[in-house]
């Protein structure tokens, strides 16, 4: 494991994903392609168990940290007992623990939030972003390249197609995440079964962003109606409906729901009258300030795509007050988020972990779940989760970044926001 773990992490790219041409493969070169994928993942696998060996004794304790430690060891046990792939026979074995894999950490990180909120008095602020930062990336990489083996093997072979780890054990009180679920960041949801003409794996050639836009938009829209009995309008400029990129489409679904939540919910928020005192012990909908208020009281979000050759821009604008001077070098943190936090009565009120994830930022950019859970504070409803963890927009620049983009804000406080994100496209 040692050994593996000093090898040299790479990112992912789009020649890597194109690298074996467009499915169905032939069997040696889905071999080819099985084996390279066995390497990488336990190279990637055992530098986790390593970054997590790496944490000080304390943290490396706490349960929910611990957890995924525990995670990432037994995936590079289960691995590391896989053969070097030479027939179809072992490739379906390997592709059934990829499977398995991706489905048992599709937690990893509500469990990650919780266990560095837990942790943060023990470790400065600074080791927990880079931390983070590189566990995350190295997620990404893990997820996409199981991911897109488990693709190509599906659309080369279908009869190989394993079926998902939780189909047969689950019960009426587990959660199915679908694989275009976008309450759910990318990296936790189950593998695409896609055999669309278009795709290589899950890399997408045909990817439209204005439908793309709307679905999200739409998605965004009715939890938005879910939780404030109201939405704001959107308009979508530029992205004509017949333009297609080459893309990951999972993470620029992700990213678009996550910027939309924040712009929805800071328009609603922000645009609203100040509330009448009222017996905060008596809870009634129509007492709260945008219950009766209508879609065009608000001002529409607007979204603007634009492509060139190899990149696309997409603007989300919203009027929805902008974000305080003090607080907008805070906007990209982990855990910075804008819903007020239930009080854990097993923590201790003293320790600054206390107001990780607090309200330092009420009524503004707030951070979204990375996944349904969205924890005791988020803002959720039985659709999804509009805000709590404060993982979303971190997460989302690491999506944008992840193939050579960007993401950036720019705050007009007292008027709005505009988010401009820039992804490398083929």
């Amino acid at each position: 494991m040692l050994r593996r773990a000093t090898a040299a992490a790479r990112t992912v790219t789009f020649a890597d994903l194109t690298a074996y041409g467009n499915p169905p493969l032939d069997e040696p070169t889905l071999l080819q392609s099985a084996e390279r994928t066995r390497k990488e993942l336990l190279a990637g696998l055992a530098r986790r168990v390593s970054q997590h060996l790496s944490l000080p004794y304390l943290p490396a304790t706490n349960p929910s940290l611990a957890k995924v430690h525990q995670l990432y060891s037994k995936a590079f046990f289960d691995l590391s007992t896989v053969p070097e792939v030479r027939t179809l026979a072992d490739n379906d074995r390997l592709c059934k623990g990829l499977a398995q894999m991706v489905e048992e950490h599709r937690d990893n990180i509500p469990l990650l939030a919780k266990g560095f909120k837990e942790s943060r008095k023990y470790l400065p602020d600074a080791t927990i972003t880079e931390f983070l930062d590189r566990a995350i990336r190295n997620r990404i990489s893990l997820r996409l390249m199981a991911e897109q083996h488990l693709s190509l093997s599906a659309a080369s072979f279908p009869f190989l197609r394993p079926s998902s780890p939780s189909s047969a054990s689950s019960s009426s009180d587990t959660v199915i995440v679908q694989p275009n679920d976008p309450r759910v960041e990318p990296s936790a949801r189950p593998p695409s079964s896609s055999l669309s003409a278009s795709r290589v794996g899950v890399l997408d050639l045909a990817l439209s962003p204005y439908d793309l836009i709307h679905n999200c938009a739409e998605y965004v829209t009715l939890l938005c109606e879910s939780t404030y009995g109201v939405a704001p309008g959107y308009r979508i400029e530029g992205g004509l409906p017949d333009m297609t990129v080459g893309s990951v489409g999972s993470h620029l679904e992700y990213i678009l729901t996550e910027l939309l939540k924040n712009a929805f919910r800071a328009t609603v928020e922000y645009n609203v009258p100040k509330p009448e005192e009222k017996d905060p012990s008596v809870f009634r909908f129509e007492d709260l300030p945008h219950a009766h208020m209508l879609k065009s009281d608000f001002p529409e979000v607007l979204i603007t795509v634009s492509t060139v050759p190899g990149a696309m821009t997409i603007r989300i604008r919203d009027r929805g007050g902008g974000v305080p001077p003090e607080n907008v070098r805070n906007i990209f943190s982990y855990a910075f988020t804008s819903v007020p936090v239930l009080p854990d009565p097993d923590s201790d009120p003293d320790s600054p972990a206390a107001t990780y994830g607090g309200t330092t930022n009420a009524g503004y950019l707030g951070g979204v779940g990375g996944g349904p859970e969205g924890g005791e504070s988020a803002l959720q409803t039985n659709v999804g989760t509009l805000a709590g963890l404060g993982f979303g927009l971190p997460l989302s620049r690491i999506y944008s970044s992840y193939f050579g983009g960007s993401l950036d804000l720019v705050s007009m406080y007292g008027w709005g926001t505009d988010v401009y994100c820039v992804l490398k496209t083929l």
